[in-house]
């Protein structure tokens, strides 16, 4: 099967490790959100490294280690952005990254913080998501326990893919300061009704990442998960899941473990297994499969 994990994080360092690990478990490929996860910064968004404050305040990312990755292993590594709407060249640094071979798509931490919260209740993305409709490359969306606020958008730019970060599921102190009842209210199980009532829209894929933490599965092989997935896979279809492990975040559990949980259920037909894991996100990142064997080759 060609499996894609959709959202690893990397830091600095050689990525032959990775690819030795990808190999054990018949991973074939890696989107990259470069992220140096044991060196926090200090700036908006956490200030997360590798990147740099602009004078207006907004952040902008680099990718060393997802560039160099996607330049020696075109076919197992591909990376995805983080932008930041404030930023005063917004339009040309999304170009530049949209023009690189190995980038497949953005990602946005919109709702980092209240205010930036209360921005994309109110409309105040339409300038980020229209650039990225108009550039054709899928943007992927953090938006934890905010997901009523996506209608507008998903209506508003048809032609744009969304890709829902982590089953849309609210997290903790996120964003600080939000108010405990509806912090308490995105963190119930419940609210995973308010991600699939999104499924009418066409132009929303979702995530499978997190699930056995925010769905509070216990322990692996994270059984409780599966109604879940279920009910997903009945209103997206599996062409609209993809999974993701995001393993670098996810420390409590195995790279295998956050795999084999999808991969072994026996509930689920190869053909729902093969697009969760793999066809979704080569679909929709438009990132055709190599097989080893013309790897090898080139």
């Amino acid at each position: 099967m060609d499996i894609v994990d959709v959202q690893l994080h990397l830091g600095p360092g050689p990525v032959e490790p990775t690819l030795e690990a990808m190999d054990s478990l018949g991973i074939r490929s890696v989107l990259i959100e470069e992220f140096w996860i044991d060196e926090p910064g200090r700036g908006p968004q956490g200030g997360i490294k590798p990147g740099f404050s602009l004078p207006n305040g907004a952040w902008r990312a680099v990718y060393p280690v997802a560039l160099r990755a996607s330049i020696l292993y075109p076919d197992r590594f591909g990376y995805v952005v983080r932008i930041d709407r404030r930023d005063p060249d917004l339009e040309g640094v999304m170009r530049l990254i949209a023009a690189e071979p190995g980038a497949r798509g953005f990602r946005m931490l919109a709702t980092w913080s209240m205010e930036e919260a209360q921005v994309l209740a109110s409309g105040g993305y339409d300038e980020v998501f229209g650039i990225a409709q108009d550039i054709g490359l899928p943007i992927c969306l953090f938006v934890p326990g905010h997901v009523e606020h996506l209608p507008q958008y998903l209506r508003k730019f048809p032609r744009l893919q969304f890709v829902l970060d982590h089953i849309g599921m609210g997290m903790p102190n996120h964003p600080p300061g939000r108010a405990e009842a509806e912090q308490a209210r995105s963190m119930d199980v419940t609210y995973f009704d308010e991600v699939l009532r999104l499924a009418e829209f066409p132009n929303l894929a979702v995530k499978i990442s997190h699930a056995p933490m925010l769905l509070r599965a216990g322990a692996f092989p994270f059984e409780a998960v599966r109604p879940h997935l279920r009910r997903a896979i009945d209103a997206f279809g599996a062409d609209r899941l993809m999974w993701a492990s995001d393993k670098t975040v996810m420390r409590r559990y195995t790279w295998a473990e956050l795999l084999n949980y999808l991969l072994f259920d026996p509930e689920f037909s190869p053909d729902e297994k093969a697009w969760i894991l793999g066809r979704t996100a080569r679909r929709l990142f438009r990132w055709p499969e190599v097989s080893p064997q013309n790897a090898k080759n080139k």
